[in-house]
Formats: structure tokens, sequence, C-alpha cells
């Protein structure tokens, strides 16, 4: 019974931590990103879709 409790304790802790670590990677994206999966790019806030010519799109 006192293995089971340890287990637990140390899986729900574990799970916390990953928790509390994946929320540090996750950041909104920065002015002039460009998502080149979807062609598209970052500007004022907001996606904008990528056009021909367009001097943000690379």
């Amino acid at each position: 019974m006192m293995m089971m409790r340890r287990i637990s304790l140390g899986g729900g802790l574990l799970a916390l931590v990953t928790m509390l670590l994946a929320g540090c990677v996750l950041v909104p994206p920065h002015e002039g990103y460009f998502d080149r999966a979807h062609q598209r790019y970052w500007h004022n806030h907001a996606w904008h879709a990528c056009v021909v010519n367009d001097a943000h799109c690379r």
C-alpha cells in the first residue's frame, strides 16, 4: 500500500512539473514572424495571408 502511494505521488509530481515546463515553451508569435507551412505572416497582432509580391513573405 505504501508503494502505491509513493508511485501515485511521484506520478502526480511528474505530471505537475511537465505541465509547468510545457507552459514556458509556448510563446506568441513576434512581429514579422512568417509561418511557412500556412503561407502567412504575423503583423499588428493578427495573421495576414501572403499574396503575390508581398514584401513580408519570403
